[in-house]
């Protein structure tokens, strides 16, 4: 009979140390979860800014091919003159 009464005195001990642990446990979720938010919202930040830097460099890919675009019309332009004047130039040598 002792040893019944110690078990539930020592029961009631440890419920306030079991309670507790379970307070800092469920405290060390919420942490856990606090940093998984902050992680995630890293990732979005990160993801964000990444195609931010994928848009601008479509908008420079898309500004060189302009450029390229055009100095191609233009290289063609100008062999098309020159193809022009030579043909002048031939056809006032032979006349």
């Amino acid at each position: 009979m002792h040893f019944e009464q110690d078990s539930a005195e020592s029961s009631l001990f440890d419920q306030p140390a079991e309670e507790e642990d379970s307070d800092l446990a469920l405290k060390a979720a919420q942490a856990k979860h606090k940093v998984c938010q902050a992680q995630k919202h890293l990732a979005d930040c990160i993801l964000e800014q990444y195609q931010i830097l994928i848009h601008i460099s479509r908008r420079r890919a898309e500004a060189a091919n302009q450029r390229l675009l055009l100095a191609d019309l233009n290289v063609g332009r100008m062999h098309s003159e020159r193809r022009r004047k030579s043909g002048i130039t031939m056809f006032t040598i032979r006349a």
